[in-house]
């Protein structure tokens, strides 16, 4: 049969399916759409949450290599002295980060050199920082300004997490921390204290809970790693790359979880496009018979399914990709509102592509079965029982 001949008569086919089967026609491109939207969108929510948990690190963690003590706060500045002289070593950057107390409120209180500011904050929206390593006042994040009413100029009594007393600090500077996971510290948010403020707040003179190493250019950091391990035996030292490893692996489990509802959905996809076609190919046996004894192929026969399968799987999966950036964009608002990521919206051409491909692919095998029926047709028994 030729090409031409064979296309008209499927599309003829196809149309007289769909005119008169339109609630089952558009069911199966339904389900088909659900399952490509639901890969879709956990497709771009997983990729936007990569890159805004990448970046968070990276703000969080201004260097290659981060070191820590023991304990909470056992960093001494002495050693961070020595890890300065080693070679390949740009910067090292000392901070105290502990939970501590606002009256009653919980808080992160971040301790900092001045020069350092810059790697906490990314603008003040009123005041300024402070300029010399110790002095009673200190800058407060907006959330935390906000939730507490403060402004430039108020007095705060910050606590030690644990024991201690209260110590009274003038607000100089309301800023935007970026030396945080987003709004983790959504509980009573951050306090910034001059380095030596916060060490002594502590009880812990000479003493940080960790120092953040930056490289030169063109260094390894893991050559950095291994010469801090050396000098510093007792620290426990790690990569930033290593602690984005760790946070994509926790992102991992979570998204191998999620992928369980991706199956569920192409799963009734596939059933929804099998019963379609096997109910098409019943309906059309006289027509499959007919067109048999004239001198179709069995080729031909099943071209003409495969191609009404096709056209289900190519309309679900393009109607799945709409659906499936507009459950993105919900999926990603929800994730916002819990303060912990702000996933972009991100758009790639690979996400877009596979899940037209996949809803294809997913139709076509779909309709294996039902083909091979349609082509086993024997015209003399069908026409007979006419």
């Amino acid at each position: 049969m030729p090409a031409t001949s064979l296309l008209y008569i499927a599309l003829k086919f196809v149309k007289r399916d769909i005119l008169f089967k339109k609630l089952i026609a558009a069911l199966t491109i339904l389900a088909i759409a659900s399952g490509v939207a639901t890969f879709v969108s956990l497709r771009i929510l997983s990729v936007g949450s990569r890159t805004a948990a990448q970046n968070i690190v990276e703000q969080v963690l201004p260097g290659e290599v981060i070191v820590y003590g023991q304990g909470l706060y056992d960093v001494s500045e002495d050693v961070l002295n020595d890890i300065r002289r080693l070679p390949g070593v740009k910067d090292v950057t000392p901070v105290i980060l502990v939970t501590g107390y606002i009256e009653r409120n919980a808080v992160f209180v971040l301790g900092v050199r001045p020069q350092d500011l810059k790697n906490v904050v990314s603008r003040f929206t009123s005041g300024s920082g402070f300029t010399t390593i110790s002095g009673s006042y200190a800058v407060a994040d907006v959330g935390l300004a906000r939730r507490l009413n403060l402004s430039v100029g108020d007095r705060v009594a910050v606590k030690p997490p644990f024991g201690g007393f209260f110590r009274q600090y003038e607000i100089i500077g309301i800023a935007e921390v970026t030396m945080k996971i987003e709004e983790i510290g959504a509980a009573g948010g951050y306090i910034i204290l001059p380095l030596r403020e916060a060490q002594n707040l502590l009880g812990r003179p000479g003493y940080v809970s960790m120092a953040v190493v930056k490289v030169e250019d063109g260094v390894d950091p893991v050559a950095v790693k291994n010469l801090i391990s050396m000098v510093y035996p007792g620290s426990r030292v790690m990569l930033r790359e290593e602690v984005i490893g760790v946070v994509f692996k926790i992102m991992s489990l979570i998204e191998g979880l999620l992928l369980s509802t991706t199956l569920v959905g192409l799963a009734v996809a596939v059933f929804g496009t099998t019963s379609t076609i096997t109910s098409t190919v019943r309906e059309h046996q006289r027509e499959i018979a007919i067109m048999r004894t004239q001198g179709a192929s069995r080729a031909s026969v099943a071209a003409i399914f495969m191609l009404e399968a096709l056209l289900y799987g190519v309309s679900g999966g393009l109607l799945g990709l709409l659906f499936g950036v507009a459950g993105a964009r919900i999926g990603i608002e929800i994730v916002s509102s819990y303060g912990f990521l702000n996933p972009p919206l991100i758009l790639e051409a690979q996400t877009l592509v596979l899940g037209v491909a996949l809803a294809t692919a997913l139709s076509v095998l779909a309709s294996v079965y039902p083909v091979w029926r349609a082509t086993s047709i024997r015209p003399v028994e069908v026409l007979k029982s006419e």
